[in-house]
């Protein structure tokens, strides 16, 4: 039987590998494309990139009980290569986040406030897969502003994570 962190623990590997495939992905496009109007969530390519990590940065330093000052926002990346930078530095703390995670951690209660200053209480385990579930969606929301824009892109499912030898 499968215990929860190796569970928790697969899902944010499978998040590391679908984010490195997204941003191999973003490499490709054209400076013009990453800040062209999209109409999605978020305008451009640029903007749901580092809005998704804005969220996963958040997160960790919720995880991890640091401060976040100041709290990224959609509007502090105007190019790639940085977000780039910013997005490896943040893997390296999820990935020694995770090296370390146990069952007893995920069901112990994580307080936090929102970005509306709402105050949340919740066993570990639900914002670790709330991360997940949010950087699943706006992944595929570049997957398919990339496909409209005519870029090649491979699929980041988690089944395509879970077919590689690794996962």
């Amino acid at each position: 039987m499968t215990n929860q962190a190796t569970i928790a623990r697969q899902l944010l590997l499978y998040t590391l590998w679908a984010d490195r495939v997204t941003i191999r992905a973003l490499r490709e496009v054209t400076p013009e494309d990453l800040t062209r109007d999209t109409g999605s969530s978020f305008p451009s390519l640029l903007k749901t990139a580092a809005h998704l990590l804005g969220a996963e940065k958040i997160w960790l330093s919720r995880f991890l009980g640091t401060a976040l000052d100041p709290v990224p926002t959609e509007n502090d990346f105007s190019e790639l290569i940085p977000l780039v930078i910013a997005w490896e530095e943040t893997a390296a703390g999820v990935e020694a986040f995770l090296a370390g995670l146990t069952d007893e951690q995920l069901e112990t209660p994580l307080s936090w406030s929102s970005s509306r200053g709402e105050s949340f209480t919740r066993p570990l385990w639900q914002p670790v897969a709330h991360l997940v579930n949010h950087s699943t969606y706006h992944r595929g929301q570049i997957v398919t502003m990339l496909r409209q824009m005519g870029y090649p892109v491979s699929g980041t499912d988690l089944v395509y994570y879970l077919q590689e030898p690794a996962g």
